[in-house]
């Protein structure tokens, strides 16, 4: 919706049309074309989608809202004109659910990796230096596995316990698949949110997406999320008013 456009209407106009693109939003994520209840829509949309389970209690408001709206109406004015910060948070959320941002917005640029021939006191120094707890291990341009602090602390158990010469290598038994996933850079948010929040449901719990070109293994690292970064990234679903 254009600002000419937008400046031509009333606030209530504008409500009902973009609630109207959200509604029909929220039956798209839940391949429901049918359904007529908001709220039942909205109930089953919030576990698929992370930016209607962020706003569900703004968007159960908003529909309270259009209802008052489009049935208090009068030839030449509305009972329940919305104020400018609503019409902004709803046009807000439209454009999350329409155009979320992407990876490549939040993410930490060119992460430090390692090959499997260096050496793990070079890791350990790295990780004392920057304050790092993880770090991809890449092979041939190919990401092979991310080591972390648990990753160090399991192999120290099993193993002689000596630091000095011994390869990464020696760590790739000992790292947990269940500790990161790879994305393409151009991956939404709202998807990223859903895996990190998707492992902790599942008794895991990622420490990290590791970025990609193409979301594969063998497509160049270009970047870095944590859990650490999601500060930033909720603060991008939040309206600026």
């Amino acid at each position: 919706m254009q600002n000419q456009e937008l400046a031509n209407k009333r606030n209530s106009e504008i409500f009902l049309e973009v609630f109207t693109e959200i509604e029909r939003s929220l039956k798209e994520i839940c391949k429901d074309e049918y359904t007529t209840n908001f709220s039942d829509l909205l109930r089953k949309a919030r576990s698929l989608n992370q930016v209607v389970n962020y706003y569900a209690s703004d968007l159960k408001e908003f529909s309270q809202l259009r209802n008052a709206i489009v049935h208090t109406r009068r030839q030449n004015f509305i009972i329940a004109e919305p104020h400018p910060d609503v019409v902004q948070e709803v046009i807000h959320i439209k454009n999350l659910l329409q155009n979320p941002p992407v990876v490549k917005t939040v993410m930490k640029l060119n992460p430090y990796s390692v090959s499997p021939s260096a050496s793990v006191k070079e890791v350990l120094t790295t990780f004392a230096e920057k304050g790092f707890m993880r770090c991809p291990v890449v092979e041939n341009g190919k990401i092979i596995g991310l080591i972390t602090a648990k990753t160090i602390a399991r192999w120290l158990v099993n193993s002689s316990g000596i630091i000095d010469n011994t390869p990464v290598s020696q760590l790739l038994n000992y790292i947990d698949d269940d500790d990161y996933c790879i994305v393409s850079e151009n991956t939404d948010v709202v998807s990223l949110i859903g895996l990190f929040n998707n492992s902790v449901r599942n008794g895991a719990y990622l420490q990290a997406a590791l970025v990609t070109q193409k979301g594969k293994p063998d497509s160049l690292l270009v970047g870095i999320i944590t859990p650490s970064d999601f500060p930033s990234i909720i603060g991008q679903l939040k309206v600026k008013h």
